[in-house]
């Protein structure tokens, strides 16, 4: 049986509005809310973030591959794996430009 504790207590912190706005966006991405993901990195506890809808399209090429490997030949196999290949570099180098301070 899991027991909910009540969460009444509260802790008020000062910061920019730049640190904010990345606490805020690694909670979106870990799929938390701000006061969530606050009290697992407080608490030291593993975040885990949200696959990317195109790096998930990405693995279920990967999969497909895997589950065809077999049944094709290694040219269709090698078209495959670049076709994979330039997906990834797209979809990594169009996250990139994204990121201002260059840290994500």
């Amino acid at each position: 049986m899991i027991i909910l504790q009540e969460k009444a207590t509260e802790i008020c912190i000062r910061l920019s509005q730049k640190e904010k706005r990345k606490l805020q966006q690694n909670a979106k991405k870990s799929g938390l809310s701000l006061s969530s993901y606050l009290r697992k990195v407080g608490l030291k506890e593993e975040i885990y973030s949200i696959p990317d809808k195109d790096f998930y399209k990405i693995y279920v090429a990967i999969s497909n591959l895997k589950t065809e490997i077999f049944d094709i030949n290694i040219y269709d196999i090698n078209s495959k794996l670049e076709q994979i290949k330039r997906d990834f570099l797209s979809i990594y180098n169009s996250k990139k430009v994204g990121n201002e301070d260059g840290n994500d």
